[in-house]
């Protein structure tokens, strides 16, 4: 670990993952909503919803990977925090993209 790191670069390593989280799950709502919204009365393109979701889960499972690969061996808060965040983001993004994946058409 470099000791003279910036704030920056520690928080996004932390946070990456939420990020990645909060993107999909704006994504897929506001794609469900003009989609929907529109009057066409059909479900959402399940294959947009789905890949989008897999790029998502894919991005957050890497950086997971990433930090278990380097919070091995070490006992720290940034460690625990980071495999913590990665954690929550993997169950994010699999519960959000069940929920729009299962929903069917629009309501």
């Amino acid at each position: 670990m470099d000791r003279h790191e910036g704030l920056f670069p520690i928080v996004m390593r932390a946070c990456g993952p939420l990020l990645v989280w909060a993107g999909h799950f704006t994504f897929c709502y506001l794609y469900a909503a003009a989609r929907c919204g529109h009057g066409e009365g059909g479900a959402p393109e399940w294959w947009v919803q789905a890949g989008v979701s897999a790029a998502a889960l894919a991005a957050v499972l890497a950086w997971f990977a990433q930090d278990c690969r380097r919070a091995r061996g070490r006992r720290s808060l940034r460690a625990f925090a980071g495999l913590g965040a990665g954690a929550l983001a993997i169950a994010g993004v699999a519960w959000s993209s069940l929920a729009l994946l299962v929903a069917g058409a629009c309501v």
